[in-house]
């Protein structure tokens, strides 16, 4: 389960938010001041710092999160305040803070802002899709360019750009009539984002992220044909509102002026929805509705005519976080119900009221949300994976193959061994034919590398599966740098494996098995999975 330090001096609201967050994750440690706070990072990891902006002692809230990132900096945070510090928004964005809440907010505003912080991982940048179709020599000069530092630097300073837009909008920093001019900035800037493949044009863009960033507060005025105010205002709202992340926002010039874009996937036609959509002025005639012994909860992303996401509880089963998607019986949504239960991800609760109803299971008792952030040594996630690996080794023998599975499909209940939760290829079929419709786009990575040009997976298609997975434990179910998840899909070209050179030392014993379980073509990995397992244990196991 992931680990939380709470920095509060308020003693009553600090037991509360420990006493809350315990039932959710573990360990939850709290602090009442920056130096506590501070010594405690020393000593042990966490997920995520919460931090509320005064604090006892001469160092506040603030400046204890920039000390804790220096000695953790993959940490994930969210400032709390009750107050209308003007200078604290900025140096919240400064830090890159996830979330900004200011006091009093509800207790379910701020479990669900964890839950979303925990869960988001860095999207793909709209050229990287593109590389995964190329082919051949292609291919090999495509991939050079991930490694263009003018590149790496567009996808830093724009990521920097709009997290400081989000924090601003949370902290109710800039009004909504500067926020529509800087976002009608950020719109021209992002519509050539989504055009510009040049070294230069790379240049160019990082500069003008930057000047923007500088200017959110005190934007020059630019004007959309397309962005109206009262569709900016609904967006604003939903920001403050706490409906919408930054992942929704990155996405959303692309699906605001691109309509095929919205049809690529499920998760794409959903975001369009919550952030253009009007949203419904009826109460949800939804929420509380019991459904084949499901009971529809909370709504995730509030009220909304045509998309909602509700949590889910069983009658006669605990939660797990169960979702229910009610997704609108359309000609745009039919085929995207289609893929999902194709690739098995959801299943058909109900079709009715207008609806269909998708239902997702939970994983809260998944290997993702059980790492220390730290990660486990090579000779830990060995003992952690073994039995993975041999289930896998099973399937094959019963002529079965996946191809595309994640940490989130792997359980690992009390007093037990992980075990996948689900074996199938559908998810890989499917994404093949995403692929093969839409030019290749690839949102989470969890397919084999062979996915773009390969419509059913081999048992070799599970080993850099298994591979990938096996790197993702061992550095703590994240990875060291936002492009990493894309480079290990080219591991075997000189690029690729110059990228994983620093990494080696990290692997331990494991790497060279690592570079073999990963390689990006299926003939270059081991003869059969059980030979892995067999190299595995002779390293690890004497």
């Amino acid at each position: 389960m992931a680990s939380i330090l709470v920095i509060e001096d308020d003693d009553n609201f600090s037991s509360t938010l420990v006493e809350l967050l315990s039932e959710f994750y573990s360990p939850v440690e709290s602090a009442a001041s920056a130096a506590e706070a501070i010594e405690k990072a020393r000593k042990c990891p966490f997920h995520l710092v919460l931090t509320d902006v005064r604090v006892a002692g001469a160092v506040d809230g603030v400046s204890a999160l920039e000390s804790i990132q220096a000695l953790q900096p993959k940490i994930r945070s969210i400032i709390m305040t009750g107050y209308s510090d003007l200078d604290v928004p900025l140096r919240a964005a400064r830090l890159q803070a996830d979330d900004y809440l200011q006091k009093p907010f509800r207790l379910n505003v701020l479990l669900e802002s964890i839950r979303s912080i925990l869960e988001r991982e860095t999207p793909i940048p709209h050229l990287f899709q593109r590389l995964l179709s190329a082919q051949k020599e292609a291919a090999q000069k495509a991939i050079r360019l991930l490694y263009d530092a003018r590149l790496q630097q567009l996808n830093q300073t724009r990521d920097q750009c709009l997290q400081r837009f989000f924090l601003l909008v949370r902290a109710q920093r800039v009004t909504q009539d500067k926020a529509y001019l800087g976002f009608c900035h950020w719109e021209q800037l992002e519509l050539k984002f989504l055009q510009e493949n040049s070294p230069q044009g790379w240049s160019r863009l990082s500069e003008g992220y930057a000047q923007l960033a500088e200017h959110w507060l005190e934007p020059a005025p630019v004007k959309s044909k397309t962005l109206s105010k009262t569709a900016f205002g609904q967006l604003y709202q939903k920001i403050q509102a706490g409906l919408l992340d930054t992942l929704h926002l990155c996405q959303a010039i692309q699906l605001l002026h691109f309509p095929d874009s919205r049809r690529e996937n499920v998760k794409a036609y959903c975001t369009y929805h919550w952030l253009w959509s009007h949203p419904a002025r009826s109460e949800d005639c939804f929420l509380g509705l019991r459904i084949e012994g499901y009971t529809l909860k909370s709504s995730r992303h509030g009220p909304n005519s045509q998309v909602r996401l509700y949590e889910a509880t069983h009658s006669t089963q605990p939660a797990h976080g169960d979702m229910v998607l009610c997704l609108p019986i359309a000609p745009d949504s039919q085929p995207l119900v289609r893929l999902e239960l194709d690739s098995q991800r959801a299943t058909l609760l109900h079709t009715g009221m207008g609806h269909y109803f998708l239902l997702y299971r939970g994983h809260s008792l998944s290997l993702k949300y059980q790492l220390p952030p730290n990660g486990l040594s090579p000779q830990q996630a060995w003992e952690l994976l073994r039995p993975v690996f041999v289930q896998v080794m099973d399937e094959h023998r019963k002529g079965r193959a996946s191809g595309c599975f994640s940490l989130k499909d792997i359980d690992l209940l009390p007093g037990q061994v992980c075990q996948l939760s689900t074996f199938s290829d559908g998810a890989y079929r499917a994404q093949h034919l995403q692929m093969a419709q839409h030019g290749a786009i690839m949102l989470e990575l969890h397919a084999a590398p062979e996915v773009s040009r390969q419509a059913q997976p081999s048992p070799a298609s599970d080993q850099a599966v298994l591979g990938r997975i096996l790197f993702e434990v061992i550095f703590g179910g994240s990875y060291p740098d936002p492009n990493t998840r894309l480079h290990i899909h080219f591991l075997g070209t000189p690029e690729a494996n110059r990228h994983f050179r620093p990494f080696v030392e990290r692997l331990g014993p494991l790497s060279q098995v690592f570079y073999r379980l990963c390689q990006c073509r299926p003939e270059q990995r081991y003869a059969s999975l059980a030979e892995a397992v067999q190299a595995i244990d002779q390293i690890l196991v004497a």
